[in-house]
C-alpha cells in the first residue's frame, strides 16, 4: 500500500482536544450519521455537475444505514458550493443521504465549508469491504459499520489524500464499540503505516491497559516515528496523555529521547499538563531542546508544579479548577511567581531570561525535589 504523504497537520484544540475521556462524547461523524436518512457504500453508475447543480444515479453496494436496497440505484441531487463541469460516473465510496421529494435523495455532505463534490463524501478503494473484518462484537449500530468500512479502506488505499481522509474519519468516530478490535487489527498490520496508526487509535482512547501497551510499543520504536507519513496521528496521540501512572512517565521519557523536534514537541506538551514529580527530570532534559515550543513547554511543567496545580484533564478544565492549587506550594517564591508560566504565554523576547532562570533551579532544587517525602506529586482534580 502507498501511503505516500498520508499526514496532514492536525491542529488540536489546546490542551482538551483527544483526551480519552472525549471518545465517548458525539462527534462530528456520529452526528452526520444520526442526522442521515440512509448511509450507503456505492458507484456513481451515471451523472453530471453542471455549474453548481449535481444530479448522478447512485448504485448502492452496501447499505449501512436506511432502507436501500444494495443493488437497486436512487437519485440523487445536491447543490455545489463550486461551480464546475465535469462527469460523475465512477466515483465510489461512503455516502451520506437525506430523503428529498418523491423517490429522489439529496447528499449530505460530510465536510463544512466550499468543497466539491470530491469532498463531499468519502471515497473508497473499490476492493474495500467491510465484510474482510470479523469482529468478536458483531457491527451492529451504523457508527459500528462506518468504523468498519473505513478500516477496510485504509487496507487498500492508495492516494494519499484518500488515506488522510479514511484515517481522519475513522478516529472521529466516538460512538462504536468495535474500534478497538479494529485499532488492534491494524496495530498487528504488517505495513508500518498503518501498524503506527492502530497504536495511535488505542493510545488516544480510553481501552485500559490496551492504551499504555500501545505506548510502550511506541517508544520502542521511537526512532521509526520521524519517518512515518502519518505521524500526525502519533504525535496528537502522545499530546492528548493526561496520565501521570509511572510507567506511562517513563514511556513518554524514552519518547522524548528522539532527536526530532517534533516528536519531542509533543511529548513536552503532554508533560506540562501532567507535572508529576516524575515529569521533571524529563522536563529538565527538555529545557535544552532545540525547539521553542518544547522550550517553552518545559518551563509550563515545571511552573505548574512548583505552583502545585493538578494535572490538566477535560473535567477540571471545563470546571477551572486545574488552575486552582492542591494545596500550599512549598516551592513557591516571589521569584518563582515572577517567572511562572501556569496561567500565561512566554514572551519570547524573554525566553533567555525564564530558560536561564528555570535552568537554574532546577540545577539548584532537584536533589531536594527528587528526595522530598512529602513532595508536592501532581493529581488530577475532579
Amino acid at each position: 500500500m502507498n501511503h505516500t504523504g498520508l499526514a496532514k497537520p492536525l491542529f488540536i484544540l489546546a490542551f482538551v482536544a483527544a483526551l480519552p475521556s472525549l471518545d465517548a462524547e458525539r462527534r462530528a461523524i456520529d452526528r452526520l450519521a444520526d442526522k442521515a436518512d440512509a448511509v450507503v457504500v456505492g458507484e456513481v453508475r451515471s451523472g453530471q455537475q453542471t455549474g453548481t447543480s449535481v444530479a448522478f444515479v447512485l448504485s448502492v453496494a452496501r447499505t449501512l444505514k436506511g432502507d436501500l436496497r444494495p443493488g437497486g440505484a436512487v437519485s440523487v441531487s445536491w447543490v455545489s458550493p463550486l461551480k464546475a463541469n465535469k462527469d460523475l460516473k465512477g466515483k465510489y465510496g461512503l455516502w451520506f443521504l437525506r430523503k428529498a421529494s418523491g423517490t429522489d435523495w439529496a447528499l449530505q455532505r460530510v465536510r463544512e465549508g466550499w468543497v466539491p463534490l470530491e469532498f463531499a463524501y468519502f471515497p473508497l478503494p473499490k476492493g474495500s469491504t467491510g465484510a474482510s473484518f470479523i469482529t468478536a462484537s458483531r457491527p451492529v449500530t451504523v457508527h459500528d459499520l462506518l468504523a468498519v468500512e473505513l478500516t477496510a479502506g485504509l487496507q487498500f488505499c492508495t492516494d494519499r489524500s484518500q488515506c488522510h481522509d479514511l484515517a481522519v474519519a475513522l478516529f472521529d468516530i466516538g460512538e462504536s464499540t468495535v474500534t478497538p478490535e479494529l485499532y488492534r487489527a491494524l496495530r498487528a498490520s504488517g505495513d508500518t503505516e498503518l501498524r503506527f496508526l492502530g497504536l495511535a487509535g488505542l493510545l488516544r482512547s480510553n481501552y485500559g491497559s490496551a492504551d499504555i501497551s500501545a505506548l510502550a510499543e511506541i517508544a520502542s520504536n521511537v526512532d521509526l516515528i520521524p519517518g512515518l507519513e502519518m505521524r500526525g496521528f502519533v504525535l496528537s496521540a502522545i499530546e492528548a496523555r493526561r496520565d501521570s501512572d509511572p510507567d506511562v512517565i517513563r514511556y513518554l521519557g524514552i519518547i522524548a529521547s528522539s532527536p526530532d523536534v517534533s516528536v519531542q514537541r509533543s511529548v513536552a506538551w503532554a508533560l506540562k499538563f501532567i507535572h508529576t514529580r516524575d515529569t521533571l527530570p524529563i522536563l529538565g532534559r527538555l529545557l535544552d531542546s532545540t525547539d521553542s515550543g518544547t522550550r517553552e513547554s518545559a518551563m509550563t511543567g515545571f511552573s505548574r508544579y512548583v505552583d502545585n496545580l493538578p494535572v490538566a484533564t477535560v473535567y477540571n478544565t471545563l470546571n477551572g479548577k486545574w488552575l486552582i492549587p492542591q494545596g500550599p506550594a512549598p516551592y513557591g517564591t516571589p521569584e518563582t511567581d515572577t517567572y511562572s508560566l501556569s496561567t500565561r504565554r512566554l514572551d519570547q523576547t524573554r525566553e533567555a531570561e525564564f530558560l536561564q532562570f528555570w535552568r537554574s533551579w532546577w540545577a539548584t532544587m532537584r536533589d531536594r525535589v527528587m528526595a522530598a517525602p512529602g513532595a508536592p506529586i501532581a493529581r488530577p482534580a475532579p
